[in-house]
């Protein structure tokens, strides 16, 4: 079953204009997608992934997913730029009734069992999509037998469509469709809705902000890092991959503890980026190439706590995270030096200067974005990238019929820096998805990396 989304919704909807504007953060994502397809010959994609278990409505889902196509144009639209020049926009009025594409596909003759996961969903991550035809978003359903059969369900988007915390709320606000509890068009994705940081009015003023998230991007470079794949070169063919490091309930009682007693209730995702630093560190020290620093750069999703958020667009900021590598060598210093740091980056409000940055930078060529945010760090991008999505899709335990066994995220990752951690929380396990250029790291050091992971979670080193 190979369907496109054609379907019209029955309910009043908004009266868009032809053009919407990306966000800054969607021209950075946007910048790395150019990058990315010249480069690497792929897409800068992002994918959920939905273990369920029996009883997924492959129709409903199709019918559903062709309506909120229909009432959300922005899942089909080109994204363009006006003669090549000014800010690139969704062009609404240009819609490809072809995407977003759903298809259920035949059980594999394998007859692929648990914990198995399909190798077209590896596969997805490393194709070429076209954001100027409105090629945004694809989703696979594939059969499982085995012992515990049921459907796996990936959602595979341009990243720029989707955060990682729209990206759930997407999945959750069309379970909310089908139980005929949300409206057509998320309250905060109408054309009336106000952005979530209001810059100032004066042109100085913003010019000001970018200017100062800029030399802060250049001091990076002062102490050099180095990531597992090393710094970016000139053609190189993205492969990407990944594993999932599955938690118990118990070990991840232990962990969210240790968490909340060792960075504090309120950033947990410190210690997540902690032990991230620590797994990369244990391979890098072992080649012998442990560089000055650790950059990694930390999304801040600017949705209001607590309120209705946007569901489609990049709603996020940056916070770069710099650590001495020697640091890294203690879980408890290092853990102070990341807080510290981020106590910084709050008083010297970089997350407003990065939104007011990257605004700035959506009227710059696409090439120039992506190579200046290299040159910082001659060549490298970041250490590693990192995500933090705590309770998964809100809670989310049943899709369209089917119980929710397991989910998780696989961010899109260049072929340098090579390497991503997400941290999700999906009802009451952790998974840590790792995503990795195929050959950036051997076997032996997979199996450094997941012990030292594994180890600095639990403290059961």
């Amino acid at each position: 079953m190979s369907t496109s989304a054609s379907a019209r919704p029955s309910e009043p909807l908004p009266q868009w204009g032809p053009r919407l504007p990306l966000t800054g953060a969607d021209g950075f994502l946007r910048a790395f997608d150019v990058d990315t397809r010249r480069r690497n010959a792929a897409s800068h994609l992002a994918q959920l992934v939905l273990r369920l278990g029996p009883g997924f409505d492959a129709d409903a889902f199709q019918t559903l997913l062709a309506e909120t196509a229909a009432a959300n144009p922005i899942l089909r639209a080109p994204i363009l730029r006006r003669l090549t020049v000014g800010t690139p926009c969704y062009r609404l009025d240009r819609s490809n009734p072809a995407w977003p594409s759903f298809t259920l596909h035949p059980a594999p003759p394998d007859g692929a069992a648990w914990p198995a996961l399909p190798a077209l969903f590896h596969e997805r991550l490393n194709e070429v999509r076209s954001s100027r035809h409105g090629e945004l978003l694809r989703v696979d359903a594939v059969p499982r037998g085995g012992e515990r059969p049921g459907t796996d369900l990936a959602f595979t988007w341009l990243h720029m469509l989707l955060d990682g915390a729209g990206s759930e709320r997407f999945v959750s606000f069309l379970e909310e469709r089908r139980r005929g509890l949300a409206p057509a068009v998320p309250p905060a994705d109408r054309p009336e809705s106000p952005p979530e940081v209001a810059l100032p009015a004066l042109a100085s003023e913003r010019g000001a902000m970018a200017m100062r998230w800029q030399r802060g991007m250049q001091g990076l470079g002062a102490l050099p890092t180095r990531s597992l794949a090393g710094p970016a070169r000139r053609r190189v063919r993205q492969a990407l991959v990944y594993d999932v490091h599955g938690f118990s309930p118990e070990e991840t009682t232990g962990i969210v503890g240790r968490a909340a007693s060792q960075a504090g209730f309120l950033t947990p995702m410190l210690f997540y980026v902690a032990a991230a630093i620590r797994a990369h560190d244990a391979v890098l020290r072992a080649r012998g190439s442990v560089p000055e620093s650790y950059v990694v750069p930390l999304p801040v999703d600017l949705r209001p706590k607590g309120g209705e958020g946007g569901v489609f667009r990049t709603r996020v900021s940056m916070i770069w995270l710099q650590v001495r590598a020697e640091r890294a060598r203690d879980l408890a210093t290092l853990l102070e030096d990341l807080k510290a740091v981020r106590r910084q980056a709050i008083r010297e409000r970089q997350v407003e200067n990065g939104v007011a940055a990257m605004a700035y930078a959506l009227r710059a060529p696409a090439w120039l974005y992506a190579r200046m945010t290299r040159r910082a760090l001659h060549g490298e991008l970041c250490t590693f990238f990192f995500g933090y999505t705590a309770a998964f899709c809100g809670g989310l335990d049943r899709f369209f019929g089917a119980e929710l066994i397991d989910g998780f995220h696989a961010p899109s990752v260049p072929p340098s820096p090579g390497s991503g951690l997400v941290f999700s929380l999906v009802g009451d396990r952790l998974n840590v998805t790792h995503v990795r250029q195929r050959g950036v790291v051997s076997e032996d050091e997979l199996a450094r990396f997941g012990d030292a992971l594994r180890s600095d979670l639990t403290g059961l080193g």
